[in-house]
């Protein structure tokens, strides 16, 4: 008697910890850039980039709300 074949191959472990924090942690997305993971509230962006050249264009670029911090100017 033949073993049946396989149907899928072993799942790979970095996946199952994965599904396994987004199903405790519903609130956050989970993001992986280069080789880490990031974790931030739902619905917040999140901006990553080889260089803060290309973190700053995607932030200036972001419909977000009005700009804050020392490039803004003071507080009116």
């Amino acid at each position: 008697m033949q073993r049946p074949a396989a149907t899928a191959s072993t799942p790979d472990p970095a996946e199952l910890a994965t599904r396994f924090f987004r199903g405790l942690y519903q609130d956050y997305d989970l993001h992986h850039v280069g080789g880490i993971h990031v974790a931030v509230p739902k619905g917040t962006p999140c901006f990553a980039g080889p260089s803060l050249a290309a973190v700053a264009r995607q932030i200036s670029q972001h419909p977000g709300p009005a700009m804050t911090g020392p490039a803004a100017g003071p507080a009116r």
